[in-house]
């Protein structure tokens, strides 16, 4: 079932202050301390007939810049580059030439806690690209090369979501075995799926959308797809949970040129603070809920190894080659997978995930 999507931190502290208040609070005074600030803020925030603008320019006048404008590429301005192969909730592109999620968000953040009162964004074809004409680049795996890369605000790993509630993160492969699950045609999932030989029955979907709406009804058991997307999609749906990775998850972090060591090190503690103070935590929920940080111990327990498997698709195209003015191949049109046969369609294995906006 769908529901709308809304702010899990405000649901919280809407419930908070409602147990409060029934309790026997009858004013703003008598609110706990903990939730009081947070309360009168809101109130303020309502009743205030100060403009957004006019609070971001007072904002902006008490910031104190902990970066020089040397080190930066526009003074006053942290220089964010967006890469262009970003996708949702990391990034998602506004009809209005915007943009929003969870990488918009840590950049506002840090900016703010390095003290600069604008951001500009910049879409980039790669880190590489980005270092070189912005401060900061998003979204960089720890592998980059030609850059430092700050930091884990996210993870990169290929997820798996049940349409009912697990009883432990991560699932085991034999939760798994006889399932039916989804999948979005020609997508690296779908051959990451067909590697595991985990004898499941694959069912196809053109996009991710149409895979979610599928777990919703119960018409397919788990939804494979990049875990970030899925978590996006998952905030929708009553009742679908996230039950582990397949793989093992890789760190996303804040590129900065190599050479720029002032703003290296500002950026590495700007970072540091808003993850500490709970900041970029927030930014992250309105985007995914409470998704868990994604680790080794995430990934599905039971799984084969990569590598043996590997070995064994070498071994089976050996014996394949010689058997094949044997006999002709009668799977064509379907690609085995364990006991059942589905449709082979990845021209492109390296094609995300797609997704629309819920």
């Amino acid at each position: 079932m769908k529901r709308p999507r809304f702010s899990l931190a405000a649901g919280a502290l809407a419930a908070a202050l409602c147990a409060t208040l029934v309790t026997g609070c009858s004013s703003i005074a008598d609110v706990p301390s903990e939730v009081g600030g947070v309360f009168q803020s809101i109130v303020r925030d309502i009743t205030d007939p100060v403009t957004v603008a006019e609070a971001r320019e007072q904002r902006h006048e008490s910031l104190v810049p902990a970066v020089s404008d040397e080190s930066l590429v526009t003074p006053g301005t942290l220089t964010v580059g967006l890469q262009a192969t970003g996708t949702a909730p990391l990034v998602i592109a506004g009809d209005d030439g915007g943009y929003r999620g969870i990488d918009v968000d840590t950049a506002y953040a840090l900016a703010d806690q390095l003290g600069l009162g604008s951001v500009e964004f910049v879409p980039v074809q790669s880190v590489a690209e980005g270092v070189e004409t912005c401060d900061v680049v998003m979204g960089a795996e720890a592998d980059e090369t030609g850059c430092t890369v700050v930091g884990s605000y996210a993870q990169s790993a290929l997820g798996v979501f049940s349409a009912t509630e697990v009883a432990a993160v991560p699932v085991t492969a034999a939760d798994l075995a006889g399932a039916t699950i989804g999948v979005q045609a020609g997508s690296v999932s779908q051959v990451a799926l067909v590697g595991l030989d985990l004898g499941v029955v694959e069912q196809d979907f053109t996009n991710l959308n149409e895979a979610f709406e599928a777990l919703s009804a119960g018409t397919v058991n788990y939804v494979i797809c990049d875990a970030y997307a899925g978590a996006y999609l998952a905030t929708s749906y009553t009742g679908v949970s996230f039950a582990g990775t397949i793989d093992t998850p890789l760190t996303v972090g804040i590129a900065v040129a190599a050479d720029a060591a002032e703003l290296l090190g500002s950026v590495q503690a700007a970072l540091d603070e808003i993850q500490t103070n709970g900041v970029a935590a927030i930014g992250k929920s309105r985007w995914v809920g409470d998704f868990p940080a994604l680790t080794e111990a995430t990934v599905v327990t039971g799984l084969p190894d990569p590598q043996e498997e590997a070995e064994k698709d070498e071994e089976a195209d050996n014996e394949g080659a010689d058997a094949n003015s044997e006999g002709a191949d009668d799977s064509e049109g379907g690609t085995l997978i364990g006991t059942a046969v589905g449709v082979d369609d990845a021209e492109d294995p390296e094609e995300p995930d797609a997704l629309l906006a819920p």
